[in-house]
């Protein structure tokens, strides 16, 4: 017992002599480049005919909550290739997909929009006049639900982001 004893002194002093472990890490900070409204960067990406909006303006989360029901309602459908942009990379591969690989009762049920945030803003000249097009970013966490033959009755959770394209009049 005192043999113990004094081994574990002994040890516990020895642990005491021993210099600090030094566990930390140096690391340079770096800024994550985004666009800035004011910079000539920002202006080179707007379509032709349109111009850098005076100031930003936030665009309303209803009018987001908006389109993303609107995307999650024509998912697995038709009527999604129309809510797509003219410049979405691989259009019809993507429609392509869901009509072979995704089951045919497969919906996509948004459950948040996180994340909402403001791009790039500008005015362009419309059908009904001056438009403020806004490109928002927003994240969704999402769920698609379907019946599988062997499975059963399967829910796929996942975070996806999108890059909406909000029109409203230029004031």
């Amino acid at each position: 017992m005192r043999l113990s004893y004094s081994i574990c002194v002994a040890f516990a002093v020895l642990l005491g002599c021993l210099p600090p472990a030094q566990a930390q890490e140096v690391r340079q900070l770096k800024r994550i480049a985004t666009p800035q409204l004011s910079t000539p960067q920002a202006t080179q990406a707007l379509p032709p005919g349109a111009r850098a909006a005076a100031s930003a303006r936030p665009v309303s989360r209803a009018k987001v909550e908006a389109a993303v029901k609107q995307i999650a309602s024509a998912w697995n459908t038709q009527q999604l290739e129309p809510l797509l942009a003219k410049n979405f990379y691989d259009k019809r591969r993507l429609m392509d997909s869901l009509g072979t690989i995704v089951p045919r009762d497969a919906k996509l049920r948004v459950l948040g929009i996180q994340g909402v945030q403001t791009l790039n803003q500008y005015v362009q000249a419309g059908a009904r006049g001056e438009q403020l097009v806004s490109r928002v970013s927003a994240t969704l966490r999402t769920q698609v639900e379907f019946n599988d033959p062997s499975s059963g009755f399967r829910r796929l959770e996942g975070d996806n982001e999108v890059i909406l394209l909000v029109y409203e009049p230029a004031s």
